[in-house]
């Protein structure tokens, strides 16, 4: 699959929400490749500025430095969350629910979810962005690994509908039962 191809399956999904496409950016130290943003406003409360948050998709590759351990992937999720908070400033969202769909050459493989259920569990600390959703993607290999925590109220909505689209399109490894 072509990355082209991705992004006709996710940009629907994504504009039905409400999402709106902004372009990506490269970021030299550390190294990252944010290849678009898209976001939304949420409202989650009547109070006027502190109510306001933003669910941000990002979607990048992953950067050479970084492998598919457990500490690559750690560390990919806090500079993801930087690049989030420089792109989206505190008056335009207090909060940054963050969905990543990240790009990569490594294979995936059957404890890729357990992995990314780990890393989407660590609490970043000094930071306005709560993750929601991992998606790892394999182009070549159309395989996808994912981990998803559900929001309050589902105010959003992201993660679980682009893992709903993309498992249609990528295989998953599913563990074994042991009897």
């Amino acid at each position: 699959m072509l990355e082209d191809h991705l992004i006709e399956l996710i940009e629907p999904v994504l504009r039905e929400t409400g999402s709106v496409l902004e372009p990506g950016e490269e970021f030299r130290r550390p190294p990252l490749e944010v290849l678009r943003y898209y976001r939304r406003k949420v409202r989650w409360s009547r109070v006027p500025f502190l109510g306001r948050a933003l669910g941000v998709v990002m979607v990048a590759r992953q950067p050479v430095d970084l492998d598919g351990s457990r500490d690559g992937m750690q560390r990919l999720l806090a500079r993801l969350a930087m690049a989030a908070n420089g792109r989206f400033p505190p008056w335009r969202g207090l909060v940054l629910g963050l969905t990543a769909i990240l790009l990569t050459p490594e294979p995936i493989g059957p404890g890729d979810d357990a992995l990314l259920r780990q890393v989407l569990d660590v609490k970043l600390r000094r930071m306005r962005v709560v993750p929601f959703g991992l998606l790892r993607i394999n182009l070549g290999q159309e395989a996808i690994a994912l981990a998803i925590n559900s929001s309050p109220n589902q105010l959003f909505p992201e993660p679980t509908r682009l893992a709903d689209v993309l498992c249609e399109h990528f295989r998953r490894y599913v563990p074994l039962i042991d009897l």
